[in-house]
């Protein structure tokens, strides 16, 4: 397949390109920065350039990851506009230049907002969406904007609900690569929020595969959102004692006010059982192994 991937020198974006193409597809890549040579720059908000892309290279697959991804954003007007904006630009696109594609919209589990797994089990595709931060909200709309825009058009589609994922390349404003980081260099002390919520940690190889599948089987899968996550949880107090047993050092963890959130939401721990009934996707990579694969060890 010839394939569209937004946001592709991100840190998702960077691992779903070298998935892609290990399995044969070509890549088009555009980003807001350029990471390699064939890459092409540009804002989703620049429509013109969109379809002069989309009208060129005329792609049988888009996967759409570009967007403001973190949840403690406070300039609510540009990630509305980024997520938001830039979907409907990218879905208005495609229909000018009559673009027969398919189309893969990365959204997040934070559109669950407070169903919490610790007293009512794994979350799965049937729990309804009620976000309750500004991310969720945006990533809740492009849902509905994606599945009626596609309909509307007759573009196959799938939505997928990636839980929290990580590994090699992620940047420290994320809490695993912080920690991470942490014992690499034999930091003295380590600043936390708390220590004990629960919390997927997949590694970004599992995912990736994930979306991979996706693309390649969304004429079958058209009309689909998957959950994208492990079925098992960790709390951040395990995810230190592992790294503790894999570098023999022990940070001192300061609870820091300011990192603590309102209203934590204690576990949030998806099904994956529809992705796997679908597509015999499973996660591969247990949380040791992407622990030292960040280590470098």
């Amino acid at each position: 397949m010839n394939i569209l991937l937004t946001g592709s020198a991100g840190f998702v974006g960077t691992h779903l390109r070298r998935e892609l193409e290990k399995a044969g597809h070509e890549v088009i890549g555009i980003d807001v920065k350029k990471t390699m040579a064939k890459d092409i720059l540009c804002d989703l908000s620049d429509f013109p350039l969109l379809k002069e892309i989309l009208s060129a290279h005329r792609p049988d697959g888009i996967i759409h990851l570009a967007a403001i991804s973190r949840v403690a954003f406070s300039n609510y007007s540009l990630l509305y506009e980024t997520n938001i904006g830039g979907t409907i630009n990218l879905l208005s696109a495609i229909t000018s230049v009559d673009l027969k594609t398919s189309f893969l919209f990365v959204s997040s589990a934070q559109v669950y907002g407070s169903f919490d797994s610790s007293q009512k089990g794994l979350i799965d595709e049937t729990v309804a969406i009620a976000p309750v931060n500004h991310y969720g909200a945006s990533k809740a709309s492009c849902e509905h904007i994606v599945s009626a825009f596609c309909m509307e058009n007759e573009i196959p589609y799938v939505i997928a609900r990636p839980f929290n994922h990580t590994g090699k390349g992620q940047t420290v404003d994320f809490v695993i690569p912080k920690i991470a980081e942490a014992f690499v260099t034999k930091q003295e002390s380590l600043k936390l929020g708390n220590i004990d919520v629960v919390r997927e940690f997949l590694d970004v190889r599992d995912v990736v595969y994930a979306y991979r599948l996706m693309i390649e089987n969304s004429k079958k899968l058209s009309g689909n959102i998957f959950n994208v996550s492990s079925g098992i949880g960790y709390s951040i107090r395990e995810i230190l004692l592992m790294l503790e047993t894999l570098t023999g050092h022990k940070p001192r963890i300061d609870i820091e006010p300011s990192l603590l959130r309102k209203n934590e939401i204690k576990s949030i721990v998806g099904s994956y059982e529809r992705l796997k009934s679908q597509t015999d996707w499973r996660p591969i990579h247990k949380i040791e192994e992407t622990l030292r694969w960040m280590l470098g060890l």
